[in-house]
């Protein structure tokens, strides 16, 4: 077998993902628990795709992150200001429009989350209250489904989020999950896999000023 040669470069970069996850992993408020991906193709209603002059703005990283600072004060403001969050964006294929002309793809992002405590649905807030209201993916109310307090949380965070005005309620603009403590290192790696070939790239997939990355 012909193992690969890695560079000083690339030894240097997982090096540097190696730590990131590490501080990651023993954050003073605890590490991720939830794993989200926020596609921003559809319209806030769900009903189609975004026209060209709105999806321009996709492919403009400074508006990205600004959805990011956005969803940051949603998720605190329903569960808890304290609740640490970290960001990576990765950008879609290339594509042709329908002129021929090659096009980059617009982003998405990931999104890593600390927990939800129990104490924050037993007294909800004036802003997570509204949440249990909304319907999930079939339709019925969440404060009405029969799920334990778990995937309750999961539900009212993906609620949470789909209130952002570039998320919105299409199926596919949102995808949210509970990673087990175990298998959240490989999902969080997974966000950095865009980063591979030299340093400048950490500023381009990490978002740092809405992430929780702190000096030791």
């Amino acid at each position: 077998m012909i193992m690969p040669v890695l560079t000083k470069t690339q030894c240097s970069l997982d090096k540097v993902k190696s730590l990131l996850w590490k501080q990651t992993e023993n954050h003073p408020l605890g590490q991720p628990r939830y794993y989200a991906v926020l596609n921003y193709s559809y319209s806030f209603k769900g009903q189609h795709h975004l026209q060209e002059r709105d999806l321009r703005q996709r492919w403009d990283r400074r508006s990205v992150f600004n959805t990011h600072s956005f969803v940051n004060g949603l998720i605190r403001k329903t569960f808890g200001r304290d609740i640490p969050i970290w960001w990576t964006v990765e950008r879609c294929a290339d594509y042709e429009d329908e002129c021929g002309n090659a096009k980059k793809g617009m982003f998405h992002s990931n999104c890593y989350i600390g927990e939800i405590s129990d104490e924050v649905l037993e007294c909800p807030s004036s802003h997570l209250l509204p949440l249990f209201a909304q319907p999930d993916d079939f339709g019925i109310p969440i404060g009405n489904r029969s799920c334990d307090v778990n995937a309750l949380k999961l539900l009212l965070l993906g609620a949470c989020i789909r209130q952002a005005k570039w998320v919105g309620s299409h199926p596919r603009s949102l995808f949210v999950e509970e990673v087990p403590l175990n298998e959240m290192e490989a999902a969080f790696m997974y966000g950095l896999k865009d980063i591979n070939s030299n340093m400048n790239q950490l500023n381009t997939v990490i978002d740092w000023d809405n992430s929780s990355f702190y000096k030791p």
